[in-house]
């Protein structure tokens, strides 16, 4: 396993969580959602080579597995953030 696998998993949580951070209101920042998508990326392409192993198939299932893990995390953020996500719009 290279360096090039943590590094793709690792773009994949900042492109994750940069989407997320900027489409999702109720994220209290965007520097959060990204360093969340990144351990999530991380853990789950990780966790994924140290479960199944690792050769060239499994490097690119092990992608799909870092940004799914990603997503979860990312929903877990959206879901535990409050409604009204620091905008005080409700007055208007």
């Amino acid at each position: 396993m290279g360096t090039t696998l943590w590094i793709v998993w690792t773009v994949i949580g900042i492109i994750g969580g940069f989407m997320v951070g900027r489409l999702v209101g109720r994220v209290r920042s965007v520097a959060l959602a990204v360093c969340v998508g990144i351990c999530g990326a991380l853990l789950g392409g990780w966790l994924f080579v140290v479960l199944c192993g690792v050769d060239s198939r499994m490097e690119a299932i092990s992608l799909c597995c870092s940004a799914a893990v990603c997503a979860v995390f990312l929903w877990i953020l959206v879901s535990i953030s409050p409604k009204s996500g620091g905008n005080n719009d409700e007055g208007q």
